[in-house]
């Protein structure tokens, strides 16, 4: 197709735009630039949502949505950047049970005790890379799920695999009973109906027709799998039945035997880089890329009816059934059991305010069931998950509200809106209520719900520039506030605010009626707040120290244990450290403990800095395990960090590395790894593996740490390091 002149000056303007979904900073619109698109007028937005009556209620915001785009790519000042998720991984699954590798898969006994996946809520589960039940470790690594024996601890082996073809990412699973509920991010190129998809043999579907009936060729398949194994026999793990939800995965939790699972859609086809170039339009004014803001605002008030106009008759062409997020249950055969929309027009909830083109799902399965999945939609994302047992929130912060951390919202305020769903097992999530608050939200540990209200902790920096005295103004802080559900709305009962102003949240973790917050700029407040009173909280203490806190995990009822980078009284880093903090006084909480694990400033770090999963704490031991890698002058260290840490103290133990492991899955055949020879020091190649979790077992005998990392899995003993029971190589 010719391009139309007006449009060729955007050639040289075409940015890299990620499939994922790109973020668009946004810069010099006033707020008349989006007058008569919902929330894009410099107003304050309506936070609620409405169920759709019609597919036309769907074509109005879509319009609505491409529009905004169209207007901001066309006349506008833009750059983009991915937003920090990974895209869809190519791929579909190989129903390949991997025979024994060594084991009977038989155990002599059982662990008294075994840690599980560290979780925010008691009874609510997280996905993570590894789960066991004592006698068998259960981890996705190298496309596969691997399963190994695991007690008694010098019996520790392989026994069973399933083996994911190279085109599918297994990123995470759960463990109920015996059944392994793996979750992979996927994406599935164009086949046509004449033969099987490449490497996966004639599954699903035979390859005799395509699922959605296309008469030659299905349109790709990308988003999120679930597959339900059967490890009943750790031997031989074998496929039970497969779920697909087209679209990217955001978080999941399991309660009580459901698993609920958050994706992102991008509606297929729906973007204006796809009608960028298309002959139709005409009529819009041309740029000479040479105008000033006002000539831009006139542009802008032109093309606006002109793009909606062009949108909603565009849309009105389409069967929605081609756009919105599909879903495909597979049995055990590879068999189509059932393929289709996830959802219909009517079962989408819009938003009042003009948002980015996609969907946000939230799915229930039941594990035992497995017949259908059930989805509640609104038309909008979001990428933060917290849920208690009865609930489950998603949170959207304005730094990503349209495309950029400013927003494409005119002089919008920095907000927060937060969607709530009451969970009911495996029927359909029900849309409850949405609220905004004040700021932005560090990550889930900055919410909890607690007897009928959500506390939240955010950061509200009102970053500005002073003309006059030319320099930097920050008049904001950050908040804790109290939301109670009114009838479908969230509203505040109650808050404290503008604490720590020009600072920002590190850290926040919630017990009962009481809450802990850490933000940092040069030095580490650490706030204590009585939240007994969700109308009235209040600020109770405050301990000032260098560096700051990260992960925040409680022990017993009156202590915290934190991680976090050390640092000096002018605010600059020096090393990953351990803190226990005494919050017996709320009035005067004190560290009582500091161990300083490194001196390797910003070159030192710990996965569970940033992923509570990879903190792993024993609490009748009294051990923490962390991975730790330290870049400290001439001390090189990557692997896991044992330590006696409660209430009294805070001692090493010892460091478990993986450099034999990975050595071994290196050397070649002429001795050499990396182009090093592999006769030296073993330790050498500590850099070189990627410790990510552990797991503590007890048993009669005494206590075992198996620490894994992307080359295996060692078996060691928790108070003696040096002792090696067992050593797992991933072949």
């Amino acid at each position: 197709m010719k391009t139309p002149q007006k449009f060729k000056h955007l050639r040289r303007y075409t940015w890299l735009l990620f499939a994922a979904g790109a973020l668009v900073a946004f810069a010099g619109c006033s707020d008349d630039d989006h007058e008569g698109l919902p929330g894009l007028d410099g107003d304050t937005v309506d936070h609620r949502l409405t169920l759709a009556t019609s597919c036309d209620d769907v074509r109005e915001n879509l319009a609505n949505s491409l529009t905004a785009q169209a207007l901001d790519s066309m006349y506008g000042y833009v750059y983009y950047y991915d937003i920090g998720f990974d895209d869809r991984m190519n791929g579909d699954l190989e129903d390949a049970a991997g025979a024994p590798e060594a084991g009977s898969g038989e155990d002599s006994a059982e662990p008294d005790d075994f840690t599980d996946t560290n979780v925010q809520e008691e009874g609510v589960d997280e996905p993570d890379i590894v789960k066991t039940d004592g006698t068998h470790i259960y981890t996705v690594v190298d496309g596969s799920l691997r399963i190994l024996q695991s007690w008694p601890p010098e019996d520790t082996a392989p026994v069973g695999r399933f083996q994911f073809s190279s085109q599918i990412n297994p990123i995470s699973l759960f463990l109920d009973g015996d059944r392994a509920i793996v979750l992979s991010r996927q994406h599935q190129h164009h086949y046509y109906d004449h033969g099987p998809r490449p490497d996966e043999g004639a599954a699903p579907g035979s390859g005799t027709s395509s699922p959605g009936g296309a008469d030659e060729e299905e349109l790709e398949f990308g988003g999120t799998r679930v597959s339900i194994i059967d490890v009943a026999d750790p031997t031989e793990p074998s496929l039970v039945r497969q779920f697909e939800v087209e679209g990217n995965f955001v978080d999941a939790r399991k309660i009580d035997g459901t698993v609920y699972l958050v994706s992102n859609s991008h509606l297929n086809g729906l973007s204006w880089w796809n009608y960028r170039d298309d002959e139709r339009l005409g009529d819009l004014p041309e740029r000479d890329w040479e105008e000033d803001e006002e000539e831009l605002e006139e542009m802008r008030a032109e093309a606006l009816p002109i793009l909606k106009e062009f949108f909603l008759d565009e849309l009105a062409s389409m069967d929605p059934a081609d756009w919105l997020p599909r879903q495909r249950i597979s049995d055990a055969d590879g068999e189509l059991l059932e393929a289709g929309s996830l959802y219909g027009c009517t079962d989408l909830y819009l938003p009042a305010y003009t948002s980015p083109i996609g969907a946000l799902n939230i799915t229930s399965l039941d594990v035992d069931d497995q017949a259908t999945l059930a989805t509640t939609a609104l038309l909008a994302d979001g990428w933060l998950v917290y849920s208690s047992q009865d609930n489950l929130y998603v949170a959207k912060t304005s730094r990503s509200w349209w495309w950029g951390p400013w927003g494409m919202m005119g002089n919008q305020s920095n907000e927060s809106h937060i969607h709530k769903f009451k969970l009911h097992g495996s029927d359909e999530p029900e849309y409850r209520a949405s609220g905004r608050v004040d700021g932005w939200i560090l990550n889930q540990f900055s919410m909890s719900e607690y007897e009928g209200h959500l506390r939240v902790a955010t950061t509200d920096n009102r970053w500005d520039w002073d003309d006059e005295t030319g320099e930097a103004t920050d008049d904001g802080g950050n908040h804790m506030i109290i939301l109670k559900r009114e009838d479908n709305e969230l509203v505040e009962t109650g808050s404290v605010r503008d604490i720590a102003p020009t600072e920002q949240i590190y850290s926040a973790r919630f017990m009962g009626d009481r809450a802990f917050m850490v933000t940092f700029f040069i030095v580490d407040p650490f706030y204590t707040f009585d939240l007994s009173d969700p109308n009235d909280p209040k600020l109770l203490g405050e301990l000032k120290i260098p560096g700051y806190s990260s992960y925040m995990h409680p022990i017993g009822d009156d202590h915290l244990l934190a991680i976090g980078q050390d640092g000096t009284d002018d605010g600059m880093m020096t090393g990953v450290h351990l803190q226990v903090f005494d919050v017996t006084d709320m009035l005067n909480p004190e560290r009582t403990h500091h161990h300083v694990i490194s001196t390797g400033s910003w070159s030192s770090w710990s996965e569970a800095m940033h992923d509570h999963r990879a903190f792993t704490y024993q609490a009748d031991l009294g051990v923490l395990a962390v991975p730790v890698t330290i870049w400290e002058d001439d001390d090189y260290f990557s692997g896991l960090i044992l330590f006696e840490a409660d209430k009294d103290g805070i001692d090493e133990i010892g460091r478990i590395d993986h450099s034999n492991l990975m050595a071994q899955k290196w050397c070649n055949d002429q001795g050499q790894i990396y182009g090093e020879d592999c006769d030296s020091d073993p330790h050498h190649f500590w850099w070189y593996s990627w410790m990510r979790r552990s797991i503590i077992m007890t048993g009669s005998e005494g206590a075992y740490v198996y620490s894994l990392s992307d080359v295996g899995l060692m078996v060691n003993d928790v108070f003696d390091v040096t002792t090696d029971f067992a050593s797992v190589l991933f072949e």
